[in-house]
């Protein structure tokens, strides 16, 4: 894990442990120059009725571990803000497994980002998200 600065990691903490991150489960188990690692498993309000993980829990999932990959670049008054997304579902989605999710920075400008994010079930990528991001100023 990379070391954070005290505002990263209160960033960090806020995204996994309050909120929509705390009660979806996930675990971040990465944090380094451009990369992001979280894993989960998925919990039964998230599951489709024929027990399928819900593509739009994945949609909402896959912001964490793309901000997470741009933590390390996030200065004290930054304030990452999701400007488009685009994401595929490739396979089905199993409802029983942990999933993984790992979150590429591909490039990072004064005020845009670019994060790539690979949703990974049994090993196999099932879905992939890449994530326009403006860098805007706390007020």
């Amino acid at each position: 894990m990379a070391s954070l600065l005290p505002h990263q990691q209160k960033m960090l903490d806020t995204a996994t442990k309050t909120g929509y991150g705390l009660w979806s489960g996930v675990e971040c188990v990465e944090v380094g120059e451009g990369i992001g690692r979280i894993t989960f498993k998925p919990r039964a309000e998230m599951l489709t009725p024929w027990g399928t993980l819900n593509g739009g829990v994945v949609t909402s999932l896959v912001e964490i571990p793309s901000f997470v990959a741009l933590l390390t670049t996030i200065g004290e008054n930054d304030l990452p803000v999701t400007n488009d997304i685009f994401l595929q579902h490739m396979r089905p989605l199993p409802g029983d497994v942990t999933y993984e999710m790992v979150g590429t920075l591909i490039r990072r400008g004064k005020s845009m980002a670019w994060t790539d994010v690979a949703v990974i079930a049994n090993g196999a990528t099932v879905s992939t998200a890449r994530i326009t991001k403006t860098i805007a100023k706390k007020a």
